[in-house]
């Protein structure tokens, strides 16, 4: 009986102290962005090759990679851009590449859950179609 009172107490002891524990556990950040796909209008093929239906398709990744490509109607003609992407905040996107051996960053916010519009080196929020990538 006293080894059974012995054993009890010692597994009531190790449980609370388990419990106790001081480590904070953070709750996983949701990756609003994953497996979205985004459009705005590509000004460089709207001047090369006219019309109207010339588009700039933005999709995010799982693994915060991401991909633009160029697309005219519903075919998709070029890899634009590749990359990495953060999110500060779910509100700030940052979007990481390489071009020509140089390192390249570009900053939108995420405005309404639908809008990226893109934040110029000072600060200012461009909101046209040839900047702002609309949520599909």
């Amino acid at each position: 009986m006293k080894k059974l009172l012995a054993l009890v107490l010692l597994t009531i002891t190790l449980c609370l102290s388990a419990c106790s524990s001081k480590e904070n556990i953070e709750p996983e950040q949701i990756n609003i962005l994953s497996q979205t796909v985004w459009l705005r209008k590509d000004m460089s093929s709207e001047i090369i090759y006219g019309g109207g239906d010339n588009y700039l398709k933005l999709s995010f990744k799982l693994d915060y990679s991401y991909e633009i490509v160029r697309i005219k109607g519903d075919k998709v003609n070029s890899l634009y851009e590749e990359g990495v992407y953060t999110i500060t905040d779910n509100k700030d996107v940052i979007l990481n590449t390489q071009k020509n051996n140089q390192k390249t960053s570009l900053r939108y916010v995420l405005d309404n859950n639908r809008t990226l519009n893109r934040v110029t080196e000072d600060g200012q929020i461009l909101t046209h179609a040839y900047e702002a990538y609309i949520k599909q």
